[in-house]
């Protein structure tokens, strides 16, 4: 799938361009909650992307930055949103053929982002806390199906803020397992960095009704220094000494 992004005065661009899939009922909409897209790449400089996706029906949605930080991820306030959902709430859907590729030409117009609704329809709420119990700002709570937290996300919540206070928006009321950390990026966390998961070493999975918040959701988190540290290797018992004599 290919495009082009438009915008009077940009000269060098910055976004990404992101795609849902439509079976998979994934329906974007970043002013009630966050949905992690089916794949994503980064905008050229010209505007121009190119998405690589198995068959099928998807919504395409692309986000020009007018912020800084980096082009990925989902929109910051004072980003263009393009396509899915366009201002009036319409979606915009591309059909993928195997081996076909789908060019939707240029595109221009879109909507400034500014922000979430006031309140979200299904969702959870609660404080990000390190093990001294102290709130930790600036980290992102994901939401998954299942208890391994090994298949795509099915939301993830805005940053918490200086009380480390967090709101996870749902598109649809349902059981999820909670997992924190810094970047959208998944892996090890080879930087270092916070970690966490609601429930600890067994991970419980918070009930989320038809209407309203779940309220009091709290989750410790630990802070990984950054792999091959002293601090990051695991310790080993001392060995004695060998009797090279008795060999």
């Amino acid at each position: 799938m290919t495009g082009r992004i438009q915008v009077e005065g940009v000269e060098t661009y910055r976004g990404v361009a992101s795609v849902w899939d439509v079976a998979g009922g994934k329906v974007p909409d970043p002013r009630r909650y966050i949905v992690i897209p089916s794949a994503m790449a980064a905008l050229e400089a010209d505007g121009s992307f190119t998405l690589t996706v198995a068959p099928g029906t998807y919504y395409l949605g692309a986000i020009v930055r007018f912020t800084p930080g980096p082009p990925l991820g989902p929109p910051r306030l004072g980003d263009r949103v393009f396509l899915s959902p366009d201002g009036a709430g319409e979606y915009f859907k591309v059909e993928v053929r195997g081996g076909e590729t789908v060019d939707v030409g240029t595109r221009s117009g879109g909507w400034e982002y500014e922000g979430f609704a006031p309140e979200a329809d299904h969702g959870i709420r609660g404080i990000v806390r390190d093990t001294a119990g102290e709130p930790v700002a600036d980290l992102l709570v994901f939401g998954f199906a299942d208890p391994s937290m090994s298949l795509q996300p099915v939301g993830v919540s805005d940053r918490t803020d200086a009380q480390g206070l967090y709101l996870l928006r749902l598109d649809r009321p349902q059981p999820v397992f909670l997992r924190v950390r810094e970047s959208y990026g998944g892996g090890p966390l080879m930087g270092g960095g916070y970690v966490g998961v609601y429930g600890g070493a067994e991970p419980r999975a918070v009930r989320v009704p038809e209407e309203g918040i779940v309220e009091g959701i709290d989750i410790e988190v630990i802070h990984l220094p950054p792999a091959g540290t002293e601090e990051r290797r695991p310790s080993r018992p001392e060995q004695p000494p060998v009797d090279l004599g008795k060999q």
